[in-house]
């Protein structure tokens, strides 16, 4: 695939006196990717409150790995629900039901009695999850400028990471400021304060330009692009908007056309190999991995899990500054290259039952490609490769089976770790199958994976058609 006239005018408006400010662009996104953030700090709040559940509720092994999973069917549910409300409401009008959910989630499952209403309220808030990362991807894709959409993109991914770090950190204050019998109580109740100030600021959003074109609002569509980018740039990428809309039916049929069945095939491989390439799945169990290579302390493995995820924030803002400058292919060539040659690594560290700061080097590592590309270009890419009618659908369809691929890794981890153990003696092999993914993540880049550095929505749709 290759930029055609779509890129030349790209190119032609970068000197574009009038064109918008960059800090409204990035303000919107922001904005929008504080759905990452809650994503984040959703999913990993439990993780600090679990044990106290256990405890209070008297679970079970199998109750109490429900408990801790439960958030992820309401993830499933999620982009399928918000396939409709997308279209029927727009992208950020989902993100205000998003809020919602997650607000309901976060107050019922504070003042619970029994693990029956807790695990119905999780999967609300989950649902609340679901409809943010389908929504805060497409809308941040949609209203972002061509030649900042990548760095823009990166910031939902990036949010991710500030909201799971933030998780650990807040419970670990309210361990010190409450009662030990409400205090996982208050953890839940925490995410009411990110929730009610993303809604305010969803407020101040205006609808996605693609969006409104879609439903014949083309003044309300131009003066949002013109407000993004420029008049000049905007009158130009509206003629391709129409254009698009004009040659699109919306039908669900279309997604199994030769062309976007392509596209649809990619979405779906960047969705897997978002989670299947290593830290995805092991993520979940840092401190696991920590205490199996000998650490007594406790709270050491969960600092030191804080530790890799800061090093994944400070790789995902170094790809917020290089994925628009270096490209997309580029960086997922590097980076899943990078961690076929970095899971082996930390194979071979766990297979010889290595123990100290090497374990934590290599952990740390793993983080790198991950934050480069790995983690961030799935979710930019799924919502840049699709045409403006077929979009909310489509990604749907992708993002539900991200969110697949997050509740199956989470699921056989363990289970892989074990079968490892008795088949090598060690959970190392585990990782060479990380390593073995990744090569496949490799040829799927080099052989199939398209460059959209650069280049209108609208360029990229058409595109697929020279697929068969």
């Amino acid at each position: 695939m290759q930029g055609g006239q779509g890129m030349s005018e790209v190119r032609g408006y970068a000197n574009d006196t009038h064109r918008g400010t960059n800090l409204y662009a990035f303000g919107v996104a922001f904005v929008a990717s504080v759905g990452g953030f809650l994503f984040g700090y959703d999913l990993a709040i439990v993780c600090g409150a679990n044990l106290y559940l256990k405890e209070v509720f008297h679970l079970s092994s199998a109750a109490f790995g429900f408990a801790t999973g439960s958030a992820a069917l309401g993830c499933i549910i999620g982009p399928f629900l918000g396939a409709w409300l997308c279209d029927a409401l727009g992208r950020n009008r989902t993100m205000m039901v998003a809020c919602a959910l997650l607000g309901i989630g976060s107050i019922m499952t504070a003042i619970p009695r029994d693990i029956a209403t807790f695990n119905i309220f999780r999967i609300v808030g989950g649902i609340g999850v679901g409809l943010c990362s389908l929504a805060s991807p497409m809308y941040i894709s949609e209203v972002s400028p061509p030649r900042m959409r990548g760095g823009l993109g990166f910031m939902y991914q990036l949010a991710i990471v500030v909201g799971s770090v933030a998780a650990p950190f807040v419970s670990f204050l309210i361990v010190k400021l409450a009662p030990e019998s409400v205090c996982w109580r208050w953890m839940f109740a925490s995410e009411v304060l990110p929730v009610v100030v993303f809604l305010v600021l969803l407020a101040l959003l205006p609808q996605s330009p693609r969006w409104l074109a879609g439903r014949g609002r083309n003044d309300e569509a131009l003066a949002v692009l013109a407000r993004v980018d420029g008049a000049e740039f905007a009158k130009a990428e509206m003629e391709q908007i129409k254009t698009s809309l004009a040659q699109e039916t919306g039908k669900l049929s279309e997604l199994f056309a030769p062309g976007i069945r392509y596209a649809l095939g990619i979405g779906i491989l960047l969705a897997f190999f978002n989670n299947w390439t290593g830290w995805s799945v092991m993520g979940g169990y840092i401190p696991m991995l920590l205490e199996a290579t000998g650490l007594k302390d406790r709270s050491l493995a969960f600092l030191q899990f804080a530790v890799t995820y800061g090093f994944m924030g400070l790789m995902t803002l170094i790809a917020c500054w290089t994925v628009d400058r270096v490209g997309r292919r580029p960086l997922w060539l590097f980076a899943s290259a990078l961690m076929a040659v970095v899971t082996a690594l930390t194979g071979v560290v766990f297979h010889y039952h290595l123990s100290g700061w090497i374990v934590l080097l290599v952990i740390i590592l793993c983080t790198v490609p991950h934050g480069l590309a790995l983690g961030p270009l799935p979710w930019l890419m799924m919502s840049e490769i699709f045409p403006t009618r077929l979009r909310a659908r489509a990604v749907s369809l992708t993002t539900a089976f991200l969110w697949v691929t997050i509740y199956s890794g989470a699921q056989l981890f363990p289970i892989m770790t074990d079968y490892s153990d008795k088949l090598i003696g060690s959970v190392g092999g585990a990782f060479w199958l990380f390593t073995v993914i990744c090569i496949f993540a490799f040829l799927f880049g080099w052989k199939m994976l398209p460059e959209t550095k650069g280049r209108v929505l609208e360029e990229i749709a058409a595109s697929w058609k020279k697929q068969k």
